[in-house]
């Protein structure tokens, strides 16, 4: 603040709305680039300015921690007498029942209530709640009232002015009273005016009616314009052509309002025409750096919760190295579980990088521990069970821990992101200090996150450009003239009056103690006049722009809306545009502009083929390539399929994620009989069950935790009875036919003539003391149809590649079957000694392998040859090889996900 001669400070004058803490139009009273001692402030921004003048500024709690406050005096006041009316809501959810008490109590005190009983049942409750537990820190509420109190003395205010943009007697009662006691003080109150061009224009019409209910009708002189569109990208293109019909003078004075805050989609048809950019992302708690708080408590609730973890270390910020969080992520999707192999394989691997990283380092052992311990306080710091809770300094170890990664992280570069996790986390653990519950359950730990994040955080990389547009979030925040105003996602439901929570017995109540509450129709009037604020700025042009359709949804109309639609309905097409039009004409005249339009040139999508030409780098990598049981059956379905995926290694993408049920079931089932069929003799039924149940929890924990997780309790609990009774079966059908096992899991490779190598892993390889080895593979299926028709048409690929690479000394493929786990049927083709359940079969696995490897050996000569085919359209089989064995399956696409690349399907133009 100034001082006039280094003498006293300079008054002040303020413009004050109630919706003019954040942005606010114009930025400061006067015509010029900026005034000296005035200001635009709102109803925060105004006590912010009194505290300070009057010595009341003070540490500011954040939300989280006067609702951990107060739920300690709701929590004590119970506690101290008789039951009271939240007694039950509390018991069950503390910090919910806290928090909207809360907001009842501060509605109390800004209405003037004094924290004493009245008399009154339920407000005498909360007294009560008043004068226990720990001291609550102020909310605006409080704020309010301190300053109201020290304005009664009637101290010296270095304020001459304040112009009130919303009328005075629609201030709510609280800041009413906050003026007139400023006006006692000497501070002269106006109403800020507002500027009216006084023609008789379309805008002047609406604006009259907004005031005095007269409708007079609209002529459509395009001062005034509703423009619907199907789709909020179809509103955008017709807006972002309107502005650049302007010239680039026109975009100043120009005022876009969007009450949600967002103009992404809006800023990108901007900024396609060359416009300058809103800048406004809605604040949202979902962003990536924020989830590291949520998280990091998710991979610590018991059971252990794989897929949290997984989103933890696949954020683009991990909090570990990312390095060392893809790896554990890719061992986690592998095997979800902290216990497993993979998992171990990957913090070896970590150590190894970690070693030679540090190789040179003169502290290198005492480096390489801290960051291991570190990592490992991440991924494996301590599991606690939901219901009994977290102790409450485990939870703020953890809070402290994302807090001091986001200053870290940030290194003084102020990201805002990072800002705003070290402040939520923080926030959390003095809510934690507050509270003095411990330990603390899942759920109020949940809630309490739920509320620090609750303010969220724009997207840091969507900016304003510079440019005369302007953009507000409230209409209310506009309170001098705007030019053209421009209305984006006109649409419903707009903001809602909060339905009271006392009675009338209790309103009367308070009414004879000095409290006096907003109406709730007072209220809604104060929402009304914001909405048409906007309107009654404007001086030649409003547009108001409604989408149809926004984010898949339909929208519906806004009040502001309703309460036109005297006016808007007769007036019809005079005044209402469909932004539609863009697409059917070239040149359209909307609110006073031309806007020229090219026809685009529709070019045709690619159209299916079946025959495709390989460059020769495609070529080369057919050489010394290892075929495998899964590359063979895509191979015999669509050439193309094996060519992208097995040939040239196309990925979909997907960089972890965690399996199913069913896979993990499966993924299960194998790693127990991985552990109970070791090589030799086969135990007896009994004893397999009593191994299964010995490793059954450790497995499961190691490798497919999430099957712990509530939504798969019935699988879990099926899976307890079906896999130690399809071992234990199995078990007793291989010493039945008097097998004993060679392996579990082994790798096998095996080169064939004509350059073909072949490697697999073999579920569980099998010897009878007469007969040799056989192979079974082990599949977890909902039901058998599907194998036992590959079995009947000769077309049990997998089985036929295991039995030819089984035993590299036989002189045959060894005879196979599956193993259906949850059906506990062991089925082969006929003649087949390890089947329990013989199938009559078009052709032997022997010689299913022998037409195998021709077929393999047609199509690898036809991809030499610099073709691909794509089985699955009808006009491939023309160029088929000559006498193929194993042909495509009827339905070769029906499981392909390279469908959208050659074109079987196309999306709908």
């Amino acid at each position: 603040m100034a001082a006039d001669d280094f003498g006293g400070e300079t008054s002040m004058d303020l413009i004050m709305g109630l919706a003019c803490d954040g942005r606010a139009y114009p930025d400061f009273p006067g015509e010029g680039d900026g005034a000296l001692h005035a200001a635009v402030v709102g109803a925060s921004g105004l006590i912010d300015v009194l505290e300070v003048q009057l010595g009341l500024t003070g540490p500011r709690g954040a939300e989280a921690v006067r609702i951990a406050a107060y739920a300690a005096k709701l929590r004590a006041a119970a506690s101290a007498g008789s039951a009271p009316f939240y007694a039950a809501s509390f018991a069950r959810d503390p910090w919910a029942s806290a928090k909207a008490l809360l907001a009842w109590r501060d509605q109390l005190v800004a209405a003037g209530w004094q924290g004493l009983a009245i008399g009154s049942s339920r407000l005498d409750d909360l007294a009560q709640a008043e004068v226990t537990g720990p001291s609550l820190p102020p909310g605006t509420a409080d704020r309010l009232c301190a300053v109201l109190a020290a304005l009664a003395d009637r101290p010296p205010i270095n304020l001459d002015r304040i112009q009130l943009v919303e009328p005075r007697e629609i201030l709510p009662p609280a800041y009413a009273r906050l003026i007139d006691e400023l006006e006692n003080c000497g501070v002269e109150i106006v109403q800020a005016p507002r500027l009216d061009p006084g023609d008789d224009a379309d805008l002047h019409r609406v604006r009259t009616f907004l005031a005095t209910g007269a409708a007079e009708p609209l002529r459509g002189d395009a001062s005034f314009v509703t423009v619907e569109a199907d789709t909020a990208l179809m509103a955008a293109e017709a807006l972002a052509e309107w502005l650049a019909a302007g010239s680039e003078e026109d975009l100043s004075g120009t005022v876009v309002v969007s009450c949600d805050g967002d103009t992404a989609l809006l800023d990108r048809a901007l900024q396609a025409r060359g416009l300058p950019a809103l800048g406004q992302s809605a604040a949202s708690p979902w962003r990536g750096a924020l989830q590291v708080l949520p998280l990091a408590f998710a991979a610590s609730w018991a059971p252990f919760d794989a897929k949290a973890l997984l989103d933890l270390l696949l954020l683009p910020r991990p909090p570990i190295g990312k390095s060392a969080a893809r790896k554990l992520a890719r061992a986690l999707a592998r095997e979800p579980g902290t216990g497993g192999a993979a998992w171990d394989r990957a913090w070896a691997d970590l150590d190894a990088d970690l070693a030679q990283r540090f190789a040179d380092h003169p502290s290198a052992a005492t480096e390489i521990s801290r960051r291991r311990d570190r990592w490992r306080e991440w991924t494996t710091g301590g599991l606690y069970n939901r219901i009994d809770g977290i102790p409450a300094d485990a939870a703020r170890r953890i809070a402290a821990r994302v807090g001091q990664w986001a200053i870290e992280t940030d290194a003084g570069a102020s990201d805002p992101l990072l800002l705003s996790v070290a402040g939520a986390a923080s926030a959390l653990a003095q809510a934690i200090e507050v509270l003095g519950q411990d330990p603390l359950p899942a759920l109020l730990v949940e809630r309490m996150i739920e509320q620090v994040l609750a303010e969220g955080a724009q997207n840091p990389e969507h900016i304003a450009t510079a440019g005369g547009l302007r953009c507000m979030k409230n209409p209310a925040s506009i309170w001098g003239p705007v030019e053209r105003l421009i209305w984006w996602d006109f649409k419903g439901p707009g903001d809602r009056v909060p339905a009271t929570p006392w009675s009338q017995t209790e309103v009367a109540a308070l009414t004879n103690a000095g409290c006096t509450l907003e109406a709730p129709s007072a209220a809604a009037a104060r929402l009304g006049w914001g909405y048409a604020n906007a309107l009654h700025h404007a001086q030649t042009r409003a547009m108001l722009f409604r989408p149809a359709l926004s984010g898949g949804e339909e929208t519906v109309s806004h009040p502001l809306a309703h309460q036109l639609n005297p006016l808007i309905q007769p007036a019809g097409e005079r005044i209402r545009w469909s932004a539609e039009r863009l697409l059917e004409d070239a040149a359209h005249d909307l609110a006073g502009r031309r806007l020229p339009r090219e026809l685009a040139l529709i070019v045709p999508p690619p159209q299916a083929r079946a025959r495709w030409s390989l460059p020769p780098s495609a070529l080369a990598k057919l050489a010394d390539r290892k075929e495998s049981a899964t590359s063979f059956e895509r191979l015999a379905d669509c050439q193309m399929r094996w060519i992208l995926l097995d040939v040239l290694r196309l990925s979909r993408g997907r960089f972890s994620e965690i399996p199913g049920p069913d896979q993990l079931l499966g993924n299960l089932a194998h790693e127990i009989a991985n552990r109970v069929l070791q090589p030799g003799p086969v135990a007896d039924a009994e004893e397999v069950l009593r191994q299964v149940d010995t490793v059954f929890d450790s497995l499961l924990s190691a490798i497919a935790s999430p099957l712990q997780q509530p939504e798969f309790a019935g699988e879990l609990a099926a899976a307890r009875a079906r896999v130690p009774a399809a071992l234990a079966e199995l078990a007793r059908l291989l010493r039945q036919k008097n097998l004993e096992v060679v392996g579990t899991e082994l790798d096998r490779e095996a080169a064939f003539a004509d350059g073909l190598a072949v490697l697999g892993r073999l579920d569980l390889v099998v010897r009878h003391p007469a007969k040799g080895t056989g192979v079974i593979d082990l599949k977890w299926t909902r039901s058998a149809n599907r194998r036992r028709t590959e079995l009947a048409e000769g077309r049990a690929l997998q089985l036929a590649t295991y039995g030819a690479i089984a035993d590299s000394a036989a002189s045959a493929p060894a005879p196979g079957a599956y193993y259906l786990l949850n059906q506990r049927r062991l089925i082969g083709p006929a003649g087949a000694f390890v089947a329990d359940e013989e199938i009559d079969a078009a052709r032997s696995l022997a010689d299913t392998w022998i037409d195998l490897v021709e077929t393999w050996r047609s199509w690898r000569d036809l991809a030499a040859q610099g073709v691909a085919l794509g089985t699955g359209l009808p006009e491939a089989a023309d160029h088929f090889p000559a006498d193929l064995r194993v042909g495509p399956n009827e339905e070769p696409c029906r499981y392909c996900e390279l469908t959208s690349l050659c074109r079987v399907t196309q999306e709908a133009n």
